[in-house]
């Protein structure tokens, strides 16, 4: 019995980890901005994706959004506008994938270095203020 059990939750996980598509999970910067990427393979268990960020490499990741599902196969792309405003230049990524259970399956951590200049941060707190 105790061999059924854990040979269940070996294909469970098994079929979890493989939410995102390998080698599709991508982290970008461009000055500005963080540009986080991924496609998906079987999306029939989950239902939503949480990115989440970290200052530097230790610590606890903070939720900085959630995106619905779009379905098997799909490809995601979302724009990180809020990574400018804070005061680090060492970033990390992952996407949480929740289940519609709602167990989690995280993807790897992926490590960016994003250096915005002073005068955009500013130039970009003082447009907020004002919208």
């Amino acid at each position: 019995m105790k061999f059924l059990v854990t040979f269940i939750l070996i294909i469970v996980s098994f079929a979890v980890s493989d939410i995102i598509r390998e080698g599709t999970l991508q982290v970008l910067s461009d000055g500005s901005n963080v540009t986080i990427q991924w496609g998906t393979t079987d999306e029939s268990n989950i239902k939503e994706f949480v990115i989440e960020r970290r200052n530097g490499t230790v610590g606890e990741f903070s939720t900085v959004t959630v995106i619905g599902k779009k379905g098997s196969n799909s490809f995601y792309k979302y724009v990180d506008f809020s990574a400018f405003k804070t005061t680090g230049s060492i970033y990390q990524y992952r996407i949480k994938s929740v289940t519609i259970s709602g167990s989690a399956e995280y993807s790897n951590i992926l490590t960016i270095s994003h250096n915005v200049s002073g005068v955009k941060r500013t130039w970009g707190s003082l447009k907020a203020m004002f919208r």
